[in-house]
């Protein structure tokens, strides 16, 4: 059975995969105009990421429905380990081709990180102590927001006449550190011990809508609203005359934001339910689209702008998280965590690649006023859905 150590073990794993997903970002786009044989194929490193993460997400829910989380994150790993290896050697060698396979198994392990909210409820004792599990699990997020960027700086050039090199190096160590921390998970946390036998429950496409896709909904909402605004700041604080260091000032308040608000969520949840939760987050990323329509952007507003998005963020992602858990049965639980992680992070790469398009046509003001019919349909999800969540 899990024990409370598989809190603490998810925790350290939560905060090695960030490191990861926050060093990768560091210096993708950065080593694939190194290597690019032309100007336009700069990004594919970053577009075979995604892909990976797309076509892995939902497999990697069924995977650990029938292995386990630790089988699921040590697997997740060891992908890892040779996506960073063979990033290296692609920046060693210069071929940019090796590099593109590299970041696109990187993309795999990504997936695998969406799960960690859903493995904290796993190791939940009872649903009392679920707001407790999240938070510290999702919380520790915040060690990886700091360690990746420090790591991307420090070692970028350590490798000579291999730009870069020496940063997915160290990816691929972080990783072997990530295998050995999810070895000390409890073998059978997130097993489905129906896996492989006839689901009793006819009605299971239920999941498919009702609660369960209201409170997808919300999920996906908070994730693209976020997303947003954090793809499209860099763009606004430049044009804005601001310097790349106030964009790495403002980018870094944001991410701090995204992560800590979680060790203060038990205590909101205690006082304002979990649907209170969900509408402070919805206020909170309310604000902040609309202080970028009201006044001046100056250094200060675009901190404060981004910090209200980043706990928006924290408030609606993980209060939906934990809501979601009471809209499926255990039979049904791999197919709706599967479903979730994909229509969340579809959402993420949707307002990914329409932040561009807005903050080119529009504007970083309309942008930031998108995103208000957007919570304003996250309110509509949370009335919605019925009495019995809670």
């Amino acid at each position: 059975m899990p024990t409370p150590h598989d809190v603490i073990v998810l925790a350290i794993g939560q905060a090695l995969t960030s490191t990861v997903v926050s060093l990768l970002t560091s210096v993708s786009s950065l080593s694939g105009n190194f290597l690019a044989p032309y100007p336009t194929l700069s990004t594919l490193p970053v577009t075979a990421t995604v892909i990976g993460t797309l076509i892995m997400i939902y497999p990697a829910s069924t995977l650990m429905g029938r292995l386990g989380r630790r089988c699921g994150f040590m697997f997740k790993a060891g992908v890892g380990i040779v996506g960073g290896a063979t990033a290296m050697m692609a920046m060693v060698v210069h071929n940019f081709p090796l590099l593109v396979l590299g970041t696109f198994l990187l993309g795999i392990f990504s997936a695998f990180g969406q799960y960690y909210r859903f493995a904290a409820i796993d190791a939940a004792k009872d649903p009392a102590e679920r707001a407790i599990a999240v938070a510290i699990v999702t919380g520790a997020g915040v060690a990886g927001g700091i360690a990746g960027p420090f790591l991307a700086g420090r070692f970028a050039e350590a490798v000579p006449d291999a730009p870069y090199a020496g940063a997915f190096m160290v990816l691929s160590l972080v990783c072997v550190a990530l295998a050995f921390s999810q070895l000390l998970l409890s073998a059978d946390l997130g097993r489905d011990k129906k896996a492989g036998a006839p689901d009793k429950h006819p009605a299971d496409t239920l999941i498919l809508g009702g609660p369960f896709l209201r409170v997808s909904l919300i999920c996906a909402i908070g994730f693209a609203v976020m997303t947003l605004t954090m793809n499209a700041a860099p763009l606004s604080i430049h044009h804005s005359g601001l310097s790349v260091h106030d964009s790495a000032t403002v980018l870094q308040a944001h991410f701090a934001l995204m992560y800590l608000p979680s060790f203060f969520n038990p205590m909101l949840v205690k006082y304002i339910g979990l649907r209170g939760l969900v509408l402070l987050g919805v206020f909170a990323s309310a604000v902040g689209c609309i202080l970028s329509a009201v006044t001046e952007q100056t250094l200060t507003m675009y901190i404060l702008e981004l910090g209200l998005s980043g706990i928006g963020w924290n408030f609606m992602f993980n209060g939906g998280t934990l809501l979601l858990a009471s809209t499926y049965s255990p039979a049904l639980k791999t197919k709706a965590q599967g479903f979730n992680a994909m229509l969340v992070y579809s959402a993420n790469v949707a307002a990914s690649f329409a932040a561009g398009a807005l903050m080119a046509n529009a504007g970083w003001v309309t942008l930031n006023l998108v995103g208000l019919p957007l919570l304003l349909i996250a309110v509509w999800s949370l009335r919605t859905t019925t009495d019995e969540l809670e």
